[in-house]
């Protein structure tokens, strides 16, 4: 790179008249060869494609059995009283000891990411309805040279934003899955329309979920990855990978506006409507077995569900309708399949045409 340097300098040094197009040639053949140079390290002693697939397998939840391990051994240290007491060294004990468990054997990896609870983080609205320690749980990792110059420390901000939406988004799944574990293995009755509830709520959340794991970071990470091997620049690499992060968090619903112009905040708070709903639905199953009733009833929770769900369906038609995106038909495809909802929505709207008229006919009969 020196050598580089003081050539191009001795060239400009011998000329007698300043050319600025010249000048811009070498600047851009300059740069060029710092960008590949930089590629070079982020490849060769970064390590960068290793370092993804990490960031895939930790703050995305790529490793799926890892942290439905860790949730399981983590969460009744979380919920209850002791957890107020708990240390970042308890957590991460707890989190080595899942990695380990399930014969994972290259610990230099695990050791790298740090859980660390993080007091006066945002709260969102299924945090304030269901308060726990998992609210203020966040991860770290250890950047090194030279990756430092591609995840600064605001990328690293937006990799635990998206962590936080989808370890929430597992704990309320495996919540309502060890509902129906107990519903099986208990001696109480529980009531059909509890099970019921249960059954379409888990629904939604498992759609959301697939969504989420496979249309949104599955298919973004392998364009991630195909365009890193197609360059040998690494502004180009820092493009694709700020591209990576956008479209994530765009099409997850954290940003506060997507690229097609809908507005993420409506959907994102449905989202969390239907995660308290997940919650609240899970409590009931222990509430029974406790003979404890408590918080809203069945009966409430099904409207609440009906309620939430007719809204996100119609919201997402009419962004469907507008913008043509595959993504959001995607999406709307799993949560109304079939059409169910969108259906139940146009029969009630029917019933409601009805009455209205029929009450027209009562007020103002025919002289």
């Amino acid at each position: 790179m020196r050598i580089i340097l003081l050539t191009f300098w001795r060239a400009f040094k011998e000329k007698t008249k300043f050319c600025p197009i010249e000048f811009e040639r070498v600047i851009e053949i300059m740069r060029e060869k710092v960008a590949q140079h930089l590629y070079s390290l982020m490849m060769n002693e970064g390590k960068l494609l290793e370092t993804l697939e990490l960031f895939k397998d930790f703050f995305l939840l790529g490793r799926g059995e890892l942290f439905l391990a860790f949730i399981d051994s983590a969460d009744n240290m979380m919920q209850h009283s002791v957890a107020k007491k708990s240390s970042d060294s308890d957590i991460n004990r707890l989190f080595l000891k899942s990695y380990t468990q399930l014969g994972f054997s290259n610990e230099d990896h695990v050791e790298k990411f740090r859980l660390k609870f993080v007091n006066g983080l945002p709260k969102s609205k299924s945090a304030e309805q269901v308060p726990s320690k998992w609210n203020d749980l966040t991860l770290t990792y250890d950047v090194q040279w030279p990756l430092h110059v591609l995840f600064t420390a605001d990328v690293m901000a937006e990799y635990n934003k998206i962590f936080m939406c989808l370890l929430k988004l597992s704990r309320c799944q495996i919540a309502l899955q060890t509902a129906w574990s107990v519903s099986t293995r208990s001696g109480c009755k529980f009531d059909a329309d509890l099970l019921n509830l249960r059954s379409n709520v888990a629904y939604l959340i498992d759609q959301l979920q697939y969504y989420l794991h496979v249309d949104v970071l599955e298919t973004n990470y392998t364009i991630l990855l195909k365009e890193i091997k197609e360059t040998k620049d690494f502004e180009a690499i820092r493009r694709a990978h700020n591209k990576f992060l956008g479209e994530i968090q765009a099409w997850s619903f954290l940003s506060d506006e997507s690229e097609n112009n809908l507005s993420s905040a409506p959907v994102s708070q449905l989202i969390d409507l239907v995660i308290i709903l997940g919650f609240q639905t899970a409590v009931k199953f222990t509430e029974v077995s406790d003979s404890e009733l408590k918080g809203p009833s069945v009966k409430k929770l099904d409207s609440n569900y009906e309620h939430v769900v007719l809204i996100m369906v119609a919201l997402l038609e009419s962004s469907a309708a507008r913008q043509h995106n595959s993504l959001m038909n995607q999406l709307l495809l799993r949560v109304d399949y079939n059409g169910f909802f969108s259906n139940k929505r146009n029969q009630k709207k029917e019933k409601l045409r009805k009455a209205a008229l029929s009450s027209k006919v009562v007020n103002h009969p025919a002289s």
